[in-house]
């Protein structure tokens, strides 16, 4: 089973994907998370993908395709993937479709997930990350608040803000989304596999809706 979500930037697509990938056991596959990782080292490639992530902007194709290839390399064998912010231009996703073919994968299904940019804006400012176990709160949103402020449920980690939460860093990363991401859309609508999911209700219920839409091809 492979996956592709397709949304703006704080449309709660990595939340969907670590439930899709505990649901089904999937590879989660985010560039992001990558460049995060690799931003921690100590080294030249460290501090260019910091002034990327910390601008908004997008990284480059290359970079970002090195990472995949690497990934689905190495967990070919897996139940399948779900893709978190990939592809978000055409080039990636025509050499998506390249990667899927050398390795004889099959994409099944890429769920757009909507959400007006009014909501967005009101859940960047909210969002808070937990330092050791990822997991994602909002302080705005009474379903996400953490129990004990700055603190996570899960591991008792405090949360941070990440450098690229901000409204100017969003409004970069949206308008990107409008013109490099944004034709991707018609790019599957026009392969066929294209499905577009309410991504305004709440995370249980946008995960139910997307399940539902899985279980009617099984």
């Amino acid at each position: 089973m492979n996956i592709i979500l397709l949304a703006p930037p704080l449309s709660g697509k990595g939340t969907q994907a670590s439930l899709l990938k505990n649901k089904l056991n999937l590879v989660h596959i985010s560039i992001g998370d990558m460049l995060r990782k690799a931003s921690q080292n100590n080294d030249d490639l460290a501090k260019k993908i910091n002034e990327v992530l910390s601008s908004g902007a997008l990284v480059s194709d290359d970079l970002a395709i090195e990472l995949l290839e690497k990934a689905l390399i190495e967990n070919k064998e897996s139940n399948g993937f779900v893709f978190d912010g990939f592809p978000r231009t055409i080039p990636q996703a025509e050499k998506l479709d390249e990667l899927f073919n050398e390795l004889n994968l099959n994409l099944d299904y890429v769920f757009l997930l909507n959400v007006d940019v009014d909501t967005l804006e009101k859940r960047i400012t909210g969002r808070r990350v937990c330092m050791k176990c990822n997991r994602v709160y909002n302080i705005y949103n009474s379903d996400m608040m953490p129990k004990v402020e700055n603190i996570c449920d899960n591991c008792e980690s405090s949360l941070i803000i990440r450098s690229d939460d901000n409204l100017d860093s969003f409004k970069v990363r949206y308008q990107e989304y409008l013109d490099k991401t944004y034709p991707i859309i018609e790019y599957y609508r026009n392969k066929g596999n294209l499905i577009e999911i309410d991504a305004t209700k709440n995370v249980d219920e946008v995960f139910e809706n997307i399940l539902s839409i899985m279980k009617r091809d099984v």
